[in-house]
C-alpha cells in the first residue's frame, strides 16, 4: 500500500502551483485598481484645489492639468490615456470646483508577462471656494 502513494506530492504540486499563481496574479489585479481608484481620487482632489485657488478661468484649467499631470507622475499612475474634466461655476467665491478623472490603467506591464486588458477608474472631488476672496 505504500508504493501506491509514492510521487503523489509531485503531482500535487505540479497541479496546485498554476492555481495558486493564478491567484497571486488576481490578487495583484486587484490590488491595482483598488489603488488606481484611490490615486485618481487624491488627483482629482488636486486638480480642484489648484483651481479653486485661481481668478480667471482659463488659468483655472491649466492650472488643474498641469497639477494632475504632477500628481500622476508622482504617484506613479501610468494611464494609458486619461481626462480631466472640470465644472468651475465661474470661479464665483462660496462656489464650488469639481475636477472628475477619468484614467485607463493597463495590465500589460504587471508582471513582466504583458497581461491583456484594461480597468478604466474614475476619480471625482469637489472644492469649496474661499467665500471672503475677491471675484475674478
Amino acid at each position: 500500500m505504500r508504493g501506491r502513494d509514492r510521487g503523489s506530492a509531485a503531482v500535487e504540486l505540479t497541479v496546485i502551483t498554476p492555481l495558486l499563481l493564478m491567484f497571486a496574479f488576481l490578487m495583484i489585479l486587484g490590488g491595482r485598481v483598488t489603488g488606481a481608484g484611490s490615486t485618481a481620487d487624491e488627483v482629482a482632489h488636486a486638480a480642484a484645489r489648484a483651481a479653486s485657488i485661481e481668478r480667471e478661468p482659463g488659468q483655472a484649467e491649466a492650472a488643474a492639468n498641469q497639477v494632475a499631470a504632477d500628481t500622476l507622475a508622482t504617484h506613479g499612475l501610468k494611464c494609458a490615456s486619461y481626462s480631466l474634466e472640470l465644472d468651475h461655476g465661474g470661479l464665483q467665491p462660496g462656489g464650488a470646483v469639481t475636477a472628475a478623472l477619468t484614467c485607463n490603467v493597463s495590465f500589460s506591464d504587471i508582471s513582466g508577462l504583458g497581461l491583456p486588458g484594461s480597468s478604466t477608474v474614475r476619480g471625482e472631488s469637489t472644492v469649496v471656494i474661499d467665500t471672503y476672496r475677491g471675484t475674478p
